[in-house]
């Protein structure tokens, strides 16, 4: 038995938007979850690995990078100030902003995340993303802001792998929106129309 698993794209978009409903975030921003795991999956980045541990955060009420993400990504203005924007300190798995930091940067302008210490992030209006020496596995004096040029980087394709002990943290997170069985909700499940979908 293999300690890892492959899932397809759309499998891997399911189980993250399943897990963050069971994290408490709203349909919405559960889809979105699900939509930057398959964006980080295509880019070869650890999206299920980086799920865990920012949903795990959530259900401890935790502000996700993902609510983040879309709260830029939805400002008219990209969430950006003149001189940039700081981010907030202590995201566990900041690698969930970078797909909102792509919608932001295909309208406008490449994007970096830096540092006091140095650049962290860079992501191009490509979609392509550049890790820098600052990289950390939670913010910490960050800022997001335009730059004017942008090296590149190759786009591999894949499948994400997954271990089976990530697997089990996202399904125990995902059934957090099923109801435990009961006389009542076996009583209430399905249609009372005879919708037989």
């Amino acid at each position: 038995m293999t300690d890892t698993m492959t899932l397809s794209l759309s499998e891997l978009r399911g189980l993250i938007a399943k897990a963050a409903r069971g994290a408490g975030l709203s349909w919405g921003l559960a889809e979105e979850a699900g939509w930057a795991a398959e964006w980080l999956a295509r880019r070869g980045m650890p999206a299920a690995d980086w799920a865990t541990l920012w949903l795990a955060a959530r259900v401890d009420q935790a502000l996700s990078p993902v609510e983040v993400g879309v709260r830029m990504a939805d400002d008219p203005a990209g969430g950006l100030g003149p001189n940039g924007t700081a981010l907030p300190d202590g995201l566990t798995a900041p690698g969930y902003l970078l797909p909102f930091l792509h919608r932001i940067a295909e309208t406008r302008a490449p994007l970096a995340i830096t540092s006091e210490r140095g650049p962290v992030a860079l992501v191009t209006p490509a979609g392509q993303v550049e890790f820098g020496p600052c990289w950390l596995p939670q913010s910490s004096g960050w800022t997001v802001g335009k730059v004017d040029g942008a090296t590149g980087w190759r786009d591999p394709t894949c499948r994400p792998t997954v271990s089976r002990a990530t697997l089990a943290c996202l399904d125990a997170i995902a059934l957090r929106t099923t109801v435990p069985p009961s006389d009542a909700s076996r009583r209430d499940a399905g249609s009372a129309t005879g919708d037989n979908d």
